[in-house]
């Protein structure tokens, strides 16, 4: 697998809201800021909060594409920036946000496995 293939990945588990293949794709120890949320330090606080928003807020992730994907080697870390559509549906209704995101990924084993996840807005209207 290339970094490409575990972002690809990452981003087709997300797309489908298929939370435990998402989640394999992060390292235990990975963090994540995400807009609107408090930073998270870990896999385990970000699957938290995330199995909290499904259970108050009925959150799904109904489509995410990526576009852009840009790779820059920094030794052995791939750090990939890139740009994600992403629609969900919440008890509030459907929204489509236009983000960028930065992703770090470190080889494991023979799997690329995010360390860093990084979203912003990107002042793009969907």
């Amino acid at each position: 697998m290339t970094p490409l293939e575990g972002l690809d990945a990452l981003v087709a588990a997300f797309a489908s809201s298929d939370e435990d293949a998402y989640f394999a794709c992060l390292h235990p120890d990975a963090t994540f800021v995400l807009p609107g949320s408090p930073r998270f330090g870990s896999r385990e606080e970000y699957r938290a909060a995330w199995r909290q928003w499904v259970a108050e807020d009925g959150f799904r992730v109904l489509a995410c594409t990526s576009t852009d994907q840009q790779l820059q080697w920094v030794g052995e870390t791939a750090l990939l920036t890139h740009h994600v559509t992403t629609t969900v549906a919440t008890h509030a209704g459907e929204a489509t946000t236009q983000e960028r995101e930065t992703v770090v990924l470190s080889r494991d084993g023979d799997r690329w496995l995010v360390v860093h996840e990084h979203l912003s807005p990107s002042g793009d209207t969907p």
